[in-house]
């Protein structure tokens, strides 16, 4: 097989990509010197012409302008084909030959062939290693979004657990004084008091909403599982939410089961779930009634939390449990609300193995239910 090499344009010269048959000092002397990309070389030749070009005789030929290392090869006969990709020169690939001996148009056809499979595999191998680079670009992207967020959670959770200590503070100050420890206060100062202790225990929710959030999304939310009964858990929601409802005058109904199982799980925290839904459920209902219904069946409690509210419009049912997500209505903007209650909900249920989910009808109300296994297990959040 005569001798061949693969060469690929690198500004006014050539790089070899690859290279058969050759002779040692050939070789050195052609990776020591420079091939240009003009006339004067057989591979700069097929690249200005973009076809297959022969030279019969380099040692006769005016125009070659390597005679010195044609001779150190023994070359004589050499034929050029450009690899092209979409007409486009990418490459050269030579045959040689040592004595003066034309190639046939068969030959000359045959290494055409073999120039089209070399770009199909030359092609492949730059996208091969773009989508490496890219790959790799792509996972250090990724490893930064990770440490940011990771600091960001960190950093949110720092300061809320800041803000956290002088508000309860303030709270405190403010309930003595509306006590009378400081001294009797006169009427408007315990209203003006009551606005302050009110609206701090708004603030102090939130910043309890949004440290709970960062420590969900920095693994470090944990639950503490006990027993506990859904009998307790439904009364202490009835008992915390029932002011709201009689402040709206709406019915706030509970329908729990008789002689349910013991329940495994974070009670704490599944109240909190509890309590956002009914919650939920008194801010958005003007008239009517809020019940509370739990069952057990086939290992699992069924929690279901039912509205006469305005309802939810189809297309928003899948995107509330996202964080920060809320319907985009002007009701749902005057409720006011941070869109994290069910973000959160929904983790701690997921986390206790079961789920959460909402059906609901525009003009006839939403009824969200919560499925928990009885004896659950800690489920680690899953990214």
């Amino acid at each position: 097989m005569p001798p061949e090499a693969i060469l690929r344009p690198n500004g006014d010269v050539f790089d070899y990509l690859a290279h058969f048959g050759f002779v040692p000092e050939y070789r050195a002397c052609m990776e020591a010197r420079q091939i240009p990309t003009g006339p004067g070389s057989l591979a700069g030749r097929a690249l200005v012409h973009a076809k297959p070009v022969q030279i019969t005789d380099v040692l006769r030929d005016p125009d070659f302008t390597l005679p010195k290392a044609a001779k150190i090869g023994g070359q004589r006969t050499i034929l050029g084909d450009p690899l092209l990709r979409e007409g486009t020169p990418i490459g050269v690939i030579t045959l040689q030959r040592k004595t003066v001996q034309p190639f046939e148009d068969k030959q000359i056809e045959l290494l055409t062939t073999f120039a089209d499979q070399a770009i199909i595999a030359i092609e492949n191998t730059r996208l091969f290693e773009e989508v490496q680079a890219r790959t790799r670009e792509l996972a250090k992207t990724i490893d930064h979004l990770e440490f940011a967020s990771r600091h960001k959670s960190q950093f949110v959770a720092n300061m809320s657990h800041e803000l956290r200590t002088p508000l309860a503070a303030s709270l405190g100050y403010a309930e003595l004084m509306q006590e009378g420890f400081y001294g009797p206060p006169d009427q408007k100062s315990l209203d003006a008091l009551t606005r302050i202790r009110a609206s701090g225990k708004h603030l102090l929710g939130l910043i309890n909403t949004v440290l709970d959030i960062a420590k969900i999304e920095s693994d470090q939310f944990t639950l503490n599982m006990a027993d506990y009964t859904i009998e307790s858990m439904v009364e202490t929601v009835r008992s915390a939410a029932g002011s709201l409802a009689q402040d709206k005058q709406l019915a706030l109904k509970t329908d729990v089961a008789k002689s349910l199982p013991v329940g495994l799980g974070d009670e704490l925290r599944l109240t909190q779930v509890l309590l956002n839904l009914v919650g939920n459920a008194i801010k958005f209902t003007d008239a009517g009634e809020v019940w509370v219904a739990a069952t057990a069946a086939n290992g699992h409690f069924t929690i279901t939390v039912a509205d006469t509210g305005p309802g939810i419009p189809e297309a928003h049912l899948a995107r509330i449990f996202e964080q920060f997500r809320q319907v985009d209505s002007s009701n749902t903007k005057a409720k006011g609300g941070t869109g994290l209650g069910l973000a959160i909900a929904r983790e701690i249920v997921e986390m206790h193995g079961g789920r959460l989910w909402v059906d609901s009808t525009l003009g006839k109300g939403s009824t969200f239910e919560m499925e928990l296994p009885i004896r659950a297990e800690f489920h680690k959040r899953v990214p």
